[in-house]
Parts: structure tokens; sequence; C-alpha cells
């Protein structure tokens, strides 16, 4: 029996263990000192490596939790580089491929400025579990506009697996003499009935591009609106 139960618990971690987001802090992440507490009424995520949905419903809203922190967790200039740092002791699927986004509008559109397409969490071509790459170097574009309420989002479509779409969200403030900026909103797969389903990829590293291909262009204001080119 405690054989049994022993190993129910490992299969249950490995279920829940799959990659998440920790610099910027994600919101409610735990256990990391530098990120702050969940604000009032909120309680910390255990399960933030988890999807936010599959092929089949939802299971998370946009996000993962919608609530903003009261302070941003980083402060950013246009134009700067920035380290994105996941947790080790994650699960990752093969790889597969991520998207950095940015939202000025309380997370209602995102626009991307760096893809990982592919190999996400890899150097390559792999049909391992064990994630090769944990920091992602991103230049923040010195055209974004400026903002103390932006969402800075890393979203993951795995190449392995359950057909998933993984999300996290940190809140940012950016500094720049920038009003706009345009580029592809992030691509939202996975995630329900109503969205696009990319199969697992089998090898075939180049699934579900085409739908990245045709991401429309969309472009963000420093007031929160957004327009779709």
């Amino acid at each position: 029996m405690h054989l049994f139960i022993t190993l129910s618990a490992l299969f249950a971690l490995a279920a829940n263990a799959h990659m998440a987001m920790f610099e910027p802090c994600a919101r409610f992440i735990s256990g990391i000192p530098s990120c702050p507490r969940p604000p009032a009424g909120q309680t910390y995520d255990y399960e933030i490596k988890t999807s936010i949905g599959t092929k089949d419903g939802i299971i998370s809203p946009i996000c993962k939790n919608l609530t903003p922190y009261s302070q941003p967790v980083a402060n950013w200039t246009a134009g700067q580089q920035i380290n994105v740092k996941f947790i080790s002791g994650g699960a990752g699927h093969g790889g597969g491929h991520c998207q950095f986004a940015l939202s000025y509008d309380g997370g209602k559109t995102f626009v991307v400025i760096h893809d990982e397409k592919r190999y996400c969490f890899f150097n390559g071509p792999s049909t391992s579990n064990t994630p090769e790459v944990l920091s992602y170097p991103i230049t923040i574009p010195s055209t974004v506009p400026a903002g103390d309420h932006v969402i800075f989002a890393w979203s993951w479509i795995n190449a392995i697996g359950n057909r998933e779409f993984y999300m996290n969200c940190a809140d940012v403030a950016i500094k720049s003499s920038s009003q706009s900026y345009s580029g592809p909103e992030m691509l939202i797969a996975n995630y329900g009935p109503n969205t696009p389903v990319i199969p697992e990829f089998a090898g075939n590293y180049e699934t579900g591009l085409s739908l990245f291909d045709k991401r429309p262009y969309i472009t963000v204001y420093s007031n929160g609106t957004q327009y779709t080119g």
C-alpha cells in the first residue's frame, strides 16, 4: 500500500510538473523569495506549471490568474535586454512554440515581441522531457509604448503530449517615448474547442507554423487601445 501511494504521488507530481516563468515574477508564483505575495484576497498558485487549457476545454482564464499585482514586479526601458527565466525541474515536452508578448489593455489583446519557435526549452529536436534551456534573453523593442500597468506574457504550445496551452503573466512597467507599437497578435491554440488545434509534432517541428504565419498584425497604444491591421 505504501509503495502504491508513493508511486501515485510521483505520477501526480509528474502530471503537474510542466513549465513556469519566475523572472519576471509570474502572478501568484510561490517559492521564489524575490517575488511578492499575492494581492489581498488571492492565494499562491501552487499549480502554476499546469496548462490553462487543452484542445477540448478551458481550465483557467488567459493569464491563468486575472488579478494584477498592485505594483509592477519589473521596471523596464524600451530597447533594453531582459532575461526571462523558468523554474527548473519542469517537463519540457520535447520543445514546441513559445511566444513572448505585451498587453496594454489589461489582457484583452497581446502583441508578440519575441518568438521561440520549434525548440522552446531545447537546443534542437528532442524527445526528452528534461529542458535544456531555462533562460531566454529578449530585447524589448525600442518602439513599444510606455505604460505603468503592462502585462508581459509567456505562452507555450508543447511539441509532445496532450494538446495544451500554457501561459503565465507578469505585471511590469515600461519607460518609453513611443506611443504605439505594431506586431503579430499572440496565437492562442489548443485552448478549448473554439481555438485552432495544433497536433503533436511527431518529429515535425514545422507543425503549426502556418498558423503563426497567419497571425494578424495589431497596433497597441500606451492608452490601452488596440487596432487590428
